[in-house]
């Protein structure tokens, strides 16, 4: 969850659903390849989903890990074009918003936990009878730092490394290298706002370099992390322990 104001998203991809409301005007979205904006208070998502966003003023985003149970709600949500604007709770995603801005951090999860859309789960597609994909979900998510060797994961599990590809994005609608990636720029986030540099943060995360860092982040997001992390702008963030991680924790 981030709450704060952005200038703009270039062409970009989130890798897994995601709801963007506007706090004090509407917001512009355009998909690629179209030459006309949308407009709308409020856009849910599908993460494979090519598109760039125009904000004026302070926004909510709400991003939802693979695999989870708020992902497939937004994923749901955003329908079959995979971008669907002004849903039936934007109001209240709204309010969770401007509650949090005057909250301290302490009671954002108390918030969040009565709000859109934690306060509703419901099953989502599960995994945990697939030993296969658990195995290889707790090698990349405990083992950030990590280079991604697809043929090793293979051959640990006894199968051929194609086989692993396909059967990984059969089950979590995307790459294993797409999945890999999104909680490496997780872990980066979460160590930024605790305080460490950028390189640091890049580097114990599984990065070569900042520059990788950035690339990754802008092609995800749309925007460079510089932006978004500006010393002495006040944002306000949250990071829900989801489905996925739930699932692996309980191995």
């Amino acid at each position: 969850m981030f709450i704060g104001k952005l200038p703009y998203f270039a062409f970009h991809s989130t890798v897994t659903s995601a709801a963007v409301v506007g706090l004090d005007t509407e917001i512009k979205k355009r998909v690629k390849g179209n030459k006309e904006w949308m407009s709308s208070r409020c856009f849910v998502f599908d993460g494979t989903l090519n598109h760039e966003t125009f904000l004026n003023g302070s926004v909510g985003i709400l991003f939802a890990d693979p695999e989870s149970e708020i992902g497939e709600i937004l994923k749901k949500e955003a329908g079959p074009t995979g971008l669907s604007p002004n849903p039936i709770w934007t109001p209240e995603l709204i309010a969770t918003c401007y509650e949090i801005q005057t909250a301290n951090p302490e009671k954002y999860s108390e918030i969040l936990n009565r709000s859109f859309p934690f306060n509703r789960l419901e099953p989502a597609q599960k995994i945990e009878d697939n030993e296969h994909i658990i195995y290889v979900l707790r090698k990349l998510i405990k083992n950030p730092k990590e280079s991604l060797k697809i043929e090793e994961l293979a051959l640990e599990i006894g199968m051929p490394a194609s086989w692993l590809q396909h059967e990984f994005k059969n089950a979590l609608g995307f790459p294993l290298s797409t999945f890999h990636k999104w909680f490496q720029i997780k872990n980066a986030v979460i160590a930024i706002k605790e305080g460490r540099s950028f390189t640091d943060a890049a580097l114990n995360a599984g990065f070569y370099d900042q520059t990788e860092f950035t690339n990754e982040f802008r092609d995800i997001f749309g925007i460079p992390p510089s932006v978004v992390f500006q010393k002495g702008e006040s944002i306000r963030w949250y990071i829900q322990h989801e489905e996925i991680e739930k699932i692996l924790n309980a191995q």
